[in-house]
């Protein structure tokens, strides 16, 4: 990416609107356009904004999901495949949105928004940041795009807390629009780390 600092004042045509917690398409285009992968594999696809900005582009990508609507993809029990050059990744942020039961289907005991506590979910999500790293090609990237919450009046780094694994390329903070989460907007950012796998 160009920039460490990325605004987009609208989400785009991509994926479905209505799905709380989604991103811009337009940063993931970016992502796409910027690193030219062969292989693009998405983590947490969700409202299919990822996979709808892939198939745009003419790029071979796989799009994974505990949703059925990606094929109930358990992203703690099953593998995630091998030989992506570039891993987008937007989990959720603990209980800040439930998804299992709430935007989809019935509860799932895997869902990382379902943890009871902010430590269990942030062992969850170091389980599976580790899978993504260690699936990549050798030079390969991680997208993840991870925000911080605050929840009775307590702050959560989750960028702090959880684990890194790669060698960390990039830090870009975007700039939220839209929101109506209260007035204090805490910043997502998209770290990349580049990968020593395959």
């Amino acid at each position: 990416m160009n920039s460490s600092i990325v605004s987009y004042r609208n989400r785009g045509p991509y994926g479905n609107s209505k799905y709380r917690g989604n991103c811009s398409g337009y940063l993931i285009a970016d992502l796409l356009d910027y690193y030219q992968p062969k292989r693009f594999v998405e983590v947490f696809a969700g409202g299919g904004t990822g996979a709808d900005v892939a198939k745009s582009k003419g790029i071979r990508s796989i799009h994974l999901d505990l949703n059925p609507q990606f094929g109930g993809w358990n992203a703690l029990t099953d593998d995630i495949p091998t030989g992506a050059d570039l891993i987008f990744s937007h989990p959720p942020y603990h209980s800040m949105v439930v998804y299992s039961g709430n935007m989809w289907g019935k509860p799932h005991p895997d869902d990382l928004s379902r943890c009871k506590s902010y430590e269990e979910f942030i062992q969850k999500l170091n389980i599976v940041n580790s899978k993504i790293f260690n699936s990549l090609l050798n030079g390969g990237r991680h997208a993840l795009l991870i925000g911080d919450m605050r929840k009775n009046g307590k702050y959560y780094s989750i960028i702090k807390d959880m684990n890194w694994y790669g060698d960390l390329e990039a830090h870009v903070i975007k700039e939220q629009h839209q929101v109506t989460s209260g007035s204090i907007i805490l910043p997502h950012s998209v770290w990349i780390e580049t990968g020593s796998g395959f």
